[in-house]
């Protein structure tokens, strides 16, 4: 039986962006196709474009009694033990270009693990013993709220 996850957030990256994005990669993915003559590859490099847009376009962050799960998509998905985590506090991330080269799957600078969306700079700081994660969160004082209630 499945269990019930204790705390749940969604998180979309911003529609704008994404819509941005995906007409210039049609711009430049299948109009150069168009006009020289049936070039397949440009339309299959666009499609594959789509496919990893969508893919990371959304990101769900699941607390049950036993895991925290963060999914990105139906492409990836973490499961960090609650028993390994040490330490965990909302975060600021003040500059994810800076220190993580963008959002998404990313390792900072600073040596921590991040797994953010487009624009939400808001986030929980986790500790475990292999490394340190930064995930983003919209509450992240709820996060830290629903693990605490867990850890005891």
């Amino acid at each position: 039986m499945a269990s019930i996850p204790i705390y749940t957030e969604r998180l979309k990256a911003n529609f704008l962006l994404v819509v941005g994005v995906l007409l210039w990669v049609l711009a430049v993915g299948t109009m150069p196709g168009i006009i020289l003559d049936g070039q397949w590859w440009l339309f299959a490099i666009y499609l594959v474009t789509m496919i990893l847009i969508f893919g990371f376009y959304q990101m769900k962050v699941e607390l049950f009694p036993k895991m925290l799960v963060i999914k990105f998509g139906f492409l990836y998905r973490k499961v960090i033990p609650l028993e390994k985590i040490q330490n965990y506090s909302p975060y600021k991330i003040l500059h994810p270009v800076r220190t993580y080269g963008g959002w998404g799957i990313r390792k900072g600078k600073d040596g921590t693990f991040a797994l953010t969306q487009a624009f939400i700079n808001e986030a929980i700081k986790l500790e475990t013993p292999e490394k340190t994660f930064v995930i983003s969160s919209r509450t992240p004082e709820n996060l830290c709220s629903a693990i605490k209630s867990l850890k005891g």
